[in-house]
């Protein structure tokens, strides 16, 4: 295994020289580094730039810092129709008995579901 120079890493002294040079081109902070006995290519300077840039921004405001999953929770309905049909959640017949007292009633309710059904088919 090869063994880790005690000096600064190529990546943080590109780091460090951008920090202090903002506005130096990728060729000239090649140039520089070369100076200090640091060999590093222009391509590599703009992947270390371009890294750094992409590290400060891919944190979405409003979440922790170690949130970066863009994964949404599933739905209760989908949630309640991997299940299975027979089993009913309690979300599931809170919501029934909602609509049921906006229908005016279980029969009523039931009428709505046919007529439904027909249309989805």
């Amino acid at each position: 295994m090869a063994k880790k120079s005690s000096g600064v890493s190529k990546s943080q002294a590109i780091r460090d020289y951008c920090e202090a040079n903002p506005k130096a081109k990728p060729k000239e902070v090649a140039e520089a580094l070369a100076t200090q006995g640091l060999v590093v290519t222009p391509q590599f300077v703009s992947t270390i730039r371009s890294n750094a840039k992409r590290k400060k921004t891919t944190r979405r405001p409003g979440r922790p810092a170690g949130s970066t999953s863009t994964k949404r929770a599933a739905r209760p309905a989908r949630a309640a129709a991997a299940k299975g049909k027979e089993d009913v959640s309690i979300d599931s017949l809170l919501k029934a008995k909602k609509i049921v007292q906006e229908m005016g009633g279980v029969e009523d309710a039931k009428k709505a579901l046919d007529a439904l059904s027909k249309l989805m088919d």
